[in-house]
């Protein structure tokens, strides 16, 4: 019963929102924790009571159908980081890795999450 109401759930959602308006698909959990992956060129199987989604490169999220408590189209991810870029007024003053230690101004970050303070501001970033 409740994979069916999961399903048609599902269906439901998907017709009433198209994907290619949002960036993310965001699913919530039954112990109130959110994950969100890229709505781009994602395919969802269900598999041994999981939900798996993934892309023609890699699997990015299997979610027990089980826990499966919300699942929303979002045009922001559930980490913070802002997708706004930095502006011509903004004067970097600092970057901090997510262990607080200060990174070099001049040179290129390794991928990972930064915050970064600016003269007019405080974001976290993320490098790809």
């Amino acid at each position: 019963m409740k994979k069916t109401m999961i399903l048609t759930l599902l269906c439901a959602l998907c017709m009433g929102a198209q994907a290619a308006d949002y960036n993310y698909l965001l699913f919530t959990l039954s112990d109130g924790s959110e994950q969100a992956i890229v709505a781009t060129n994602i395919n969802i199987t269900f598999t041994d009571g999981n939900l798996v989604a993934t892309t023609a490169d890699e699997t990015l999220a299997t979610i027990p159908l089980a826990s499966l408590q919300k699942m929303q189209f979002s045009e922001t991810d559930a980490t913070g980081i802002s997708a706004l870029p930095l502006d011509s007024n903004d004067d970097i003053k600092a970057i901090y890795d997510l262990q607080g230690r200060m990174m070099p101004l001049d040179t290129q970050l390794p991928k990972g999450t930064y915050i970064l303070k600016t003269s007019s501001r405080t974001i976290k970033v993320f490098v790809k």
